[in-house]
C-alpha cells in the first residue's frame, strides 16, 4: 500500500499533503461533532470585516456555500481526487481541472447536507423567547444597524436551530459567536460577544 506514494513527482506530492491535512481535519471535525465538542475548538482569526463569507444570495444558493466545513471537503477530495488521476497517467492540467471540480461538487454536496440537516432540526413550533440570554454563531452575516437580516444556529430544545437575527450594531460575520439579547417579528435580536466578555466566563 505505502509503495503506492513512493516516488511522488512534484503535483503529486502537493495533492498527497493537501488531502492528507485535510483528512486529519475532517476526522477532528467529525469526532468533535459527534462529541458535540465543537465549541471546543476556537479559530479565532481577527478577520472580521475583512473577509464576507456568505456568496449564498449572489449565486443563487439557498444554503452557505464558502463555510469552514466546505472548504475541509473541497480539499480532502481535490487532493485524493488530483493524486489518483495523477498517479494514474492522466495529464497533470487535465487531472487538476477535473480535482477541482470534484472539490466543487464535494462542498456543494456538504453545504446542501447541513443545509437539510438545519432545516430538519427547525422542524415543530420553536418558541423564540426560549432563546433570550442564549448564545449562536452567526451562519449567515447579519447586516448592521437592522438593515437586513441574518441567521444564526443555536441550541433550543436539545437540537440545532437556524432563526432569522438582526442586530443593531455593527455588521456580524459567519462564525461570530454572538448571545441572544431580546426577539423582534420571529427574528432574534443579537449582539455581538466580544474578547473580555469570553474570556470573563
Amino acid at each position: 500500500m505505502f509503495d503506492y506514494f513512493k516516488d511522488l513527482n512534484g503535483m503529486q506530492t502537493m495533492y498527497f499533503y493537501i488531502a492528507l491535512f485535510f483528512t486529519v481535519l475532517f476526522i477532528l471535525q467529525s469526532v468533535f461533532t459527534f462529541l458535540d465538542l465543537g465549541d471546543s475548538i476556537d479559530f479565532d482569526t481577527d478577520l472580521d470585516g475583512d473577509v464576507d463569507a456568505d456568496f449564498s444570495g449572489s449565486f443563487g444558493f439557498p444554503f452557505q456555500l464558502f463555510t469552514i466545513r466546505g472548504f475541509i471537503g473541497f480539499f480532502l477530495l481535490f487532493g485524493w481526487s488530483g493524486l489518483l488521476l495523477s498517479k494514474n497517467g492522466m495529464n497533470e492540467a487535465l487531472a487538476f481541472f477535473i480535482a477541482f471540480l470534484c472539490g466543487l461538487a464535494m462542498m456543494v454536496i456538504t453545504g446542501l447536507l447541513y443545509y437539510f440537516v438545519r432545516k430538519l432540526n427547525q422542524s415543530g413550533n420553536v418558541n423564540i423567547k426560549n432563546a433570550i440570554g442564549k448564545k449562536a454563531e452567526v451562519y449567515i452575516p447579519i447586516p448592521e444597524h437592522n438593515t437586513g437580516t441574518g441567521k444564526v444556529s443555536i441550541i433550543l430544545n436539545n437540537a440545532w436551530k437556524e432563526l432569522d437575527a438582526i442586530t443593531y450594531d455593527e455588521k456580524l460575520n459567519s462564525g461570530d459567536i454572538v448571545t441572544v439579547i431580546d426577539s423582534l417579528n420571529d427574528k432574534l435580536v443579537v449582539k455581538k460577544i466580544n474578547k473580555n466578555e469570553k474570556e470573563n466566563e
